[in-house]
């Protein structure tokens, strides 16, 4: 609030600024407040600060129902889960899980890919043929192996 503005209001309402409306009564107190600079004792800074608290108009009993209202509706989520994935602790965790997942699974495809080779080196060392499909003929019989 200018001086002009603080004037015109003056004009319009009357010299006492505690009677002027809400909005502009705020204003002029806050304007009168610095006008009057450093010059003012704590003691009537602090004054005109419990002024201007009770000067605001709210009503308590309502924010103290949407209060009690919010507390008694419960969380938000109902589940705890999105919540905790959303952690870093969550995301950490989901990560390391997915790491050993993804460990475990390459272990079971190099698993499956070395019997294969583990039965050609063995066809391999044991003298039997190798058959077309890349598996072994290997013979049932021990007289037969000598004939290679």
């Amino acid at each position: 609030m200018t001086r002009d503005e603080f004037e015109r209001n003056r004009r319009r309402f009357g010299d006492t600024v505690e009677a002027w409306p809400a909005p502009f009564r705020q204003q002029a107190l806050a304007f009168m407040a610095d006008e009057a600079g450093p010059a003012d004792d704590p003691d009537a800074a602090l004054d005109r600060l419990v002024l201007e608290a009770t000067l605001i108009e709210g009503d308590d009993q309502a924010l103290a129902r949407k209060v009690l209202a919010r507390i008694d509706s419960g969380p938000a989520r109902s589940s705890l889960l999105p919540r905790f994935l959303l952690a870093p602790a969550g995301l950490a965790a989901c990560a390391a899980a997915i790491l050993v997942a993804v460990t475990l699974a390459g272990y079971q495809v190099a698993r499956l890919q070395d019997d294969l080779q583990d039965s050609e080196l063995l066809a391999l060392a044991s003298g039997a043929r190798l058959s077309g499909s890349g598996g072994a003929d290997m013979a049932a019989d021990p007289a037969e192996e000598d004939s290679l």
